[in-house]
């Protein structure tokens, strides 16, 4: 046999052999969060589809109860995060610092892709450091969640993201 076709094969082989064991472990599982947002901070109801811009201070779409569970549809070991997104509203009368954390058994801080067996929360982007009182945010906060290549198949861990 040529050389060539052998030094192709010894190269080709290996990477097929990964890309299929890869594509094997490729489980799409769901889970929920829960939203909660502080006394004075409303939010609008986050959802996986991006948008442009948020709607003013006090419009009807700013709510700090109430929020849809997100159904999460994640893939282990998925290389790009799926995202959720969100508008901020300080609806108190004094300047707020925003926070966006999460919390919960099987999530874990850290970025995508992950070799974890666990959750994976990046740092939300688009958190304002000062929102002013009755000020809202221009455009809308992501935060990106995706699953470690090691998390297990089947309905994943809940968990809560909380804005204050």
């Amino acid at each position: 046999m040529n050389t060539r076709w052998l030094k192709l094969l010894a190269f080709v082989i290996p990477i097929l052999i990964v890309s299929v064991g890869f594509a094997l472990v490729q489980v799409t599982f769901n889970n929920t969060s829960t939203i909660v947002a502080g006394q004075n901070i409303f939010i609008t109801q986050p959802t996986f589809t991006a948008f442009a811009s948020c709607p003013a201070d006090a419009d009807v779409r700013y709510q700090n109860s109430g929020f849809a569970s997100l159904q999460w549809a994640l893939t282990s070991g998925a290389v790009a995060p799926t995202s959720a997104y969100f508008c901020i509203d300080n609806q108190g009368t004094a300047p707020d610092i925003p926070n966006v954390t999460f919390s919960g058994t099987g999530i874990t801080a850290g970025g995508c892709p992950s070799s974890s067996s666990s959750l994976v929360w990046q740092t939300p982007i688009g958190v304002p450091t000062s929102l002013a009182a009755h000020g809202t945010t221009t455009s809308p906060v992501t935060i990106n969640v995706c699953a470690g290549s090691f998390t297990p198949a089947g309905t994943g861990p809940s968990f809560t993201v909380t804005v204050t």
